[in-house]
């Protein structure tokens, strides 16, 4: 088949929404491929990639994840792309890197790191970002992995990320993930 389905379901965390959504699938013959999940602070998110093995049952898997949002109270979205648009954003040859800032939670933290990225053509491949108890004091820390593009001075990127996180009062800190993995291996 050329075409994938793209589905983001969102709602409040429980037990069974994974196994919900994944029989509506099943029975509307989709394979799933791949699938991230992550629940924060009781709300519930997931996106998942699957195939129909047949086009004509797309009409029946849109109505039934209608009528599971409706019944567990959740937003469902469905998304048909062509198998061209599933290939992973490259920009040219990159490293992967691990973006880690730390500090006082404030607005802008994600912004302020972000653009620094965006103007660089820097992809975030992933980002978790989140409040920890430090001792007596909470920190805000925010963990990116990041595809830094191969004709890219890393140490000039690495200067500018540094910079913004004092220009925000955090501290900012980028590795290789090579190094990062090795460093931090349990």
């Amino acid at each position: 088949m050329e075409e994938g389905i793209v589905i983001s379901v969102i709602g409040r965390d429980r037990p069974g929404i994974v196994a919900n959504v994944s029989r509506v699938l099943y029975l509307n013959n989709c394979n799933i491929g791949e699938l991230t999940q992550t629940a924060i602070k009781g709300q519930f998110a997931m996106i998942l990639i699957a195939t129909p093995l047949q086009k004509e049952m797309i009409s029946g898997l849109k109505e039934d994840l209608q009528n599971l949002a409706a019944d567990l109270d959740l937003n469902i979205n469905l998304r048909i792309v062509r198998k061209t648009e599933l290939t992973p954003f490259s920009s040219a040859e990159t490293e992967p890197f691990v973006l880690t800032v730390r500090g006082e939670d404030k607005p802008g933290l994600v912004y302020g790191i972000t653009e620094v990225l965006a103007e660089h053509g820097i992809n975030i491949t992933n980002l978790d970002a989140q409040t920890a108890q430090i001792g007596e004091k909470v920190e805000y820390i925010q963990f990116y992995e990041v595809d830094i593009p191969q004709n890219l001075d890393y140490r000039m990127i690495q200067e500018k990320l540094r910079r913004r996180g004092e220009e925000m009062g955090v501290i900012v800190d980028l590795q290789h993930k090579n190094i990062f993995q090795a460093i931090n291996r349990v």
